[in-house]
C-alpha cells in the first residue's frame, strides 16, 4: 500500500513539474500584426521548412537550371534585388539564406502591407540563444533605440534609399519590419493594446473560419485591395485578374506527405453574388482512361473561369485552326499597281484543279455549324482528353478526344451533317475524302470522316464522343458506364507529368528549331527555359486539380503526386 501511495505521489509530482515547465501557449501571431495587410503568411515551423529547402535536391537543380538563369535576368528579379540591396544597406548587412535561417524560429508569420516598397512585418518565436548567434543581432549596436508598449526596439535607416529596418526581441518573439510604426504597433498589441489586428479583420476571419484546418503553410489573401493595386496587376505572373476579381478574400493551405503535396484553397464571394452553379463533372471524370496525359472537365454554367465554348473547342482540337496570316518585319514591302497581274511565290501553293473556298469561309463558319448542333441538344458539361506519342521518328502526335454531356439525347444524323459541314468549311473537296464511313474504335462502332485530318464520333444517349484518333477514343469508350465518384465538382483537370515530359520536350525542341543560332545568350524558351523547369520538378509524377462551387465560395484542391 505504501508503495502504491509513493508511486502515485511521484507521478503527481512529475505531472506538476511538467505543467510548470510548459509555458502557456502564446497568442496567435495574427493578433500581433497590425490591421490592414494585403497578404498574411504563417507556418508552425518556419526554420524547419527553410532548412529542408536549403538541403533539397530541388533547390540545387533549380539554381543550376536555365529557368533560374532566365528568371535572374528578368525585370521582376532586378526590381526585387534592388529593393533587397536597399534594405540590406539600411540594416547594415545583406543577409543570405543562412542569415535568414538564423532568424527563422518555429511559429512564424509575415504580413505584406505594400507591394511597391515591399513593406512587411515578420514575427517569429525563436529561442534567445539562437537569436543571439545571428548576424542580425550582432549588428544591433548600429541601430538607434526607441520605445513602444514599454519595450525597447531598434531602428536604422539608409539616407540614400530612405529604406528603414526596425526590429525588437521580447518574450521569445522576434519582430522585424520595414517600417518602424509596424514594429511599434505590434509591440503595443503584444502588451495588450486595443488597436485592431489582422486577426480582427474580416478578410482574415471569414476565410480562416471557412478553412479551419491549417496546413504547414497558410496564406490568407485580402483580395479586394490587392486586385486594385497596379503593382499587383503588373507583376502577377498568372495574368488572371478577371478570374480573381469576383472574390474579396481567400485562404490557401499546403500540406506535405511522402506521397503528395496537397494545396487546398477557399475563395469567398460577396454574399448574394454567387452565380448559378455549373453541372457536376464526376460522371465525365469516370471516362478518363489511365493512359491519358492531360484531361480537363468543365461544368457548363457561370463558373469562374467560365467553361470554354463547346463548338469552338471541337473545331480547334479536332477539325482545324484558322490559318495565321503574318508578315515578316525583316522583309521590305513592295508595290503592285492595281492593274498588275504579276504573281508571287505565294501563288505556288494555289490549286488550279478545283474551285477555291468561298470568300469568308473558315473557322467562324465551322464553329457556327457545330454551335448549331450543340445548341439544338444543349451542353451540360465537357471533357477534353489528350495524350502524346512519338511518330515518324522526330515527330510527336497529340491526339484529342472530347465528350459533351447534353441536356438530352444526341441525334446521330444531326451530328453527322453538322460535323461534315464544319469540316467542309476548312477542308477542300480533295482533302475531304469520300465522306462518312462506318468503322470501329476498339470494339465500339463509330462513324469516321477522313481527309485533311480524321474525325470520329459516336453517340451514347446524352453523351457525344468525338476524337481524331481511334485508339484514344476506344480507351474513352471502354470506360463508358464506369461508376462515378460522388460529389459536386464543377471543374477537374490532371496532367501526368512523368508520362508526358519526354514527349513535350520533343515538341518544344521542334517549336524552338527556328530560333536556334540566333544572336542571343538566352536559351530557347520552350526546350531550354520551360523544359528545364520540368526537369527540376521531375519528382512530381502527376498533378490533379478539382474545383467545387459552394454558396458563397469556390473551393479548389491541387494534389502534386510524387514519384515513389
Amino acid at each position: 500500500m505504501k508503495r502504491a501511495v509513493l508511486l502515485v505521489t511521484l507521478l503527481l509530482a512529475a505531472a506538476g513539474y511538467v505543467f510548470l515547465q510548459t509555458g502557456a501557449p502564446g497568442p496567435k501571431l495574427a493578433t500581433l500584426m497590425p490591421s490592414g495587410a494585403l497578404l498574411y503568411l504563417e507556418t508552425p515551423d518556419f526554420g524547419r521548412l527553410l532548412r529542408e529547402w536549403d538541403g533539397s535536391r530541388v533547390k540545387a537543380d533549380w539554381l543550376e537550371s536555365a529557368n533560374y538563369a532566365e528568371f535572374s535576368r528578368s525585370n521582376l528579379f532586378s526590381k526585387l534585388d534592388e529593393v533587397y540591396g536597399q534594405y540590406g544597406e539600411a540594416a547594415g548587412l545583406r543577409p543570405g539564406l543562412q542569415s535568414v535561417i538564423e532568424i527563422a524560429g518555429t511559429e512564424s508569420a509575415l504580413a505584406l502591407y505594400g507591394i511597391r516598397d515591399v513593406e512587411f512585418l515578420y514575427v517569429s518565436r525563436i529561442a534567445d540563444g539562437a537569436l543571439m548567434k545571428s548576424q542580425l543581432w550582432a549588428v544591433r549596436d548600429k541601430f538607434e533605440q526607441r520605445q513602444a508598449g514599454g519595450v525597447s526596439f531598434y531602428l536604422r535607416s539608409d539616407p540614400a534609399s530612405q529604406r528603414t529596418v526596425a526590429l525588437a526581441f521580447v518574450k521569445g518573439y522576434l519582430f522585424l519590419a520595414t517600417r518602424d510604426d509596424l514594429v511599434a504597433q505590434a509591440l503595443e498589441l503584444l502588451a495588450g493594446g486595443s488597436n485592431p489586428s489582422i486577426a480582427a479583420d474580416r478578410w482574415y476571419r471569414e476565410p480562416v473560419a471557412a478553412a479551419p484546418n491549417a496546413g504547414e503553410l497558410r496564406l490568407v489573401m485580402n483580395l479586394e485591395p490587392l486586385v486594385k493595386s497596379v503593382y499587383f496587376r503588373s507583376y502577377w505572373v498568372q495574368r488572371n485578374i478577371s478570374a480573381v476579381r469576383p472574390y474579396w478574400a481567400g485562404v490557401a493551405d499546403v500540406t506535405r506527405s511522402d506521397a503528395a503535396i496537397a494545396e487546398s484553397r477557399v475563395f469567398l464571394r460577396a454574399p448574394g453574388s454567387a452565380p448559378p452553379v455549373p453541372a457536376p463533372v464526376e460522371s465525365l471524370l469516370a471516362l478518363v482512361p489511365p493512359n491519358a496525359g492531360l484531361y480537363k472537365a468543365w461544368g457548363v454554367g457561370q463558373a469562374v473561369p467560365p467553361a470554354p465554348d463547346a463548338a469552338s473547342l471541337i473545331v480547334q482540337k479536332l477539325i482545324g485552326q484558322e490559318p495565321q496570316r503574318s508578315s515578316d518585319w525583316r522583309e521590305s514591302p513592295f508595290a503592285i499597281s492595281p492593274d498588275s497581274h504579276a504573281g508571287t511565290e505565294g501563288d505556288l501553293e494555289t490549286r488550279i484543279d478545283e474551285q477555291p473556298l468561298p470568300a469568308g469561309a473558315g473557322i467562324s463558319d465551322s464553329v457556327a455549324a457545330v454551335r448549331a448542333m450543340v445548341d439544338r441538344t444543349g451542353a451540360r458539361a465537357l471533357l477534353l482528353v489528350q495524350s502524346t506519342a512519338p511518330a515518324a521518328g522526330t515527330f510527336v502526335e497529340m491526339p484529342a478526344a472530347i465528350v459533351v454531356e447534353g441536356a438530352g439525347d444526341w441525334d446521330a444524323d444531326t451530328v453527322r451533317s453538322s460535323l461534315g459541314a464544319a469540316a467542309g468549311k476548312l477542308w477542300t473537296t480533295s482533302q475531304l475524302g469520300a465522306g462518312w464511313t462506318g468503322a470501329t474504335a476498339g470494339s465500339h462502332p463509330v462513324e469516321r470522316l477522313d481527309g485533311l485530318g480524321t474525325l470520329i464520333f459516336a453517340t451514347r444517349g446524352r453523351l457525344l464522343f468525338l476524337a481524331n484518333d481511334s485508339d484514344l477514343l476506344a480507351a474513352v469508350l471502354d470506360r463508358a458506364g464506369a461508376s462515378a465518384a460522388s460529389g459536386a465538382l464543377t471543374y477537374a483537370a490532371g496532367f501526368r507529368h512523368a508520362r508526358e515530359a519526354a514527349n513535350f520536350e520533343r515538341v518544344m525542341a521542334a517549336l524552338d528549331f527556328g530560333l536556334v543560332g540566333r544572336a542571343s545568350s538566352a536559351p530557347p524558351f520552350f526546350s531550354g527555359n520551360i523544359a528545364s523547369l520540368g526537369r527540376v520538378l521531375s519528382q512530381v509524377a502527376e498533378i490533379r486539380v478539382t474545383e467545387e462551387e459552394r454558396l458563397n465560395a469556390t473551393v479548389q484542391n491541387v494534389h502534386y503526386l510524387l514519384r515513389r
